[in-house]
């Protein structure tokens, strides 16, 4: 049986599953850069996040769409059950298996440029957040950003060009949040990109 929002009632009654209602909730994260990591712990804690305020009220509109910038592989997985993936957590106690619910789709950014523009310019979306590894953020050997590197398939265009629409709608900003394994990594993230604002849509 492969996974998939019908088959969550029939999963068995020891796998953890969401407690919201998913179809009901507005995507207000955009991941650059949906790897395992990602799955097993961003995707994971706003998972749990979500199931807290299920039921009493709380704050709930923080579904995740996920982008490839080029491999279509995770999209391949994903998409086709709706989203939804499974950790697994092993300790001394055993294997605990959760339905990790908080995806909502995976867009590949090289196939579909546009849906991944209008994904960072759509009025629910609050951070944009990245794990797109060190490679991923175009720097030269003296830490400045390549601006070869940074083409038209880097986050810093989908960025841009969100923030651009969102602007020209009247919407506020949102947060850019880098979740890589940088030194000073949102410090980094601020310089790199008002370079690529600065050259591009100063």
């Amino acid at each position: 049986m492969r996974l998939s929002p019908e088959a969550l009632a029939n999963l068995p009654a020891d796998v953890a599953r969401p407690l919201y209602d998913r179809a009901a909730q507005a995507v207000g994260v955009v991941h650059f850069g949906i790897g395992a990591f990602h799955r097993a712990h961003q995707a994971w804690y706003t998972d749990a996040a979500m199931n807290a305020g299920a039921g009493n009220g709380g704050d709930t509109d923080w579904m995740i769409t996920g982008v490839s910038l080029r491999s279509a592989g995770v999209a391949r997985q994903m998409n086709p059950q709706g989203g939804l993936c499974t950790v697994a957590e092993q300790s001394a106690d055993g294997m605990a298996l959760r339905i990790v619910g908080s995806v909502r789709n995976v867009l590949v950014a090289s196939e579909e440029p546009d849906a991944v523009i209008a994904a960072v310019a759509a009025p629910s979306t609050r951070i944009v957040s990245l794990t797109v590894t060190e490679k991923g953020y175009c720097r030269d050997t003296e830490g400045r950003l390549d601006f070869e590197l940074a083409h038209s398939l880097s986050f810093y265009y989908f960025v841009t060009q969100g923030l651009l629409a969102r602007a020209k709608a009247g919407l506020p900003g949102v947060t850019l949040l880098s979740c890589d394994n940088l030194a000073d990594n949102g410090a980094k993230l601020e310089a790199l990109m008002l370079q690529y604002l600065e050259r591009h849509e100063p």
